[in-house]
C-alpha cells in the first residue's frame, strides 16, 4: 500500500516517561474495547487554535508533536466550543473539513472516526481520536471512547 506523503508542522513536545506509559495504556484500553487501526491523542493549544499530537499507533506517519492546524468551523464548534465528541460514520464525514490530510486516510482505508473530547472543568483540553473502517463506529461507540478520554484529564492538564 502507498500512502501519499504529507507534510505538517511540528513542535517538540516533552513528555514524562510516566506520561507517555499513562497515554500508551489508555490508548491500548480504547483500542482493544472500542477498536481502531490508528489512535492518537491530541492536546489543545488555545493559543494558536490547533491541536497538537501527543501520542500515536502509527509514529512514523503522524508523529507526535505534528500540528492539526487546518480545523474546519463546524468541527471547531461542535468539539471545541460545544464540547461534544465528534462521530465521522462514514467517508463523506471523514472528507469533511473536520480532517487534514484525506488523501492519506483514504489511503489507509480509514472511513470513519471518533474524536472524543477531553474536558476539565468546562476546559477543552483535546481529543482521543479513533480511526477505522467506514461503518466501525456508531453513537455506543462514541459513549465508550468518552469513558477513556475522561481518563487523558489528569495527564493532558499537565502538558
Amino acid at each position: 500500500m502507498t500512502v501519499p506523503h504529507f507534510e505538517e508542522e511540528y513542535v517538540e513536545i516533552p513528555l514524562t516517561a510516566d506520561a507517555s506509559a499513562k497515554l500508551a495504556d489508555i490508548a491500548a484500553s480504547v483500542t482493544a474495547d472500542v477498536g481502531a487501526l490508528l489512535t492518537t491523542i491530541s492536546l489543545w493549544r488555545p493559543g494558536t487554535g490547533d491541536l497538537v499530537r501527543v501520542f500515536s499507533t502509527m509514529p512514523e506517519l503522524y508523529r507526535v508533536g505534528g500540528i492539526s492546524s487546518e480545523l474546519g468551523e463546524d468541527w471547531l464548534q461542535h468539539c471545541v466550543a460545544h464540547q461534544e465528541s465528534f462521530l465521522a460514520s462514514d467517508q463523506g464525514a471523514i472528507d469533511s473539513d473536520a480532517f487534514e490530510h484525506q488523501d492519506v486516510l483514504g489511503a489507509l482505508n480509514l472511513g470513519a472516526a471518533i474524536n472524543a473530547v477531553i474536558v476539565d472543568n468546562g476546559r477543552f483540553l483535546g481529543c482521543l481520536n479513533l480511526l477505522d473502517v467506514t461503518g466501525a463506529y456508531s453513537e455506543p461507540s462514541v459513549r465508550r471512547a468518552e469513558t477513556y478520554a475522561a481518563q487523558l484529564v489528569e495527564t493532558l492538564s499537565t502538558l
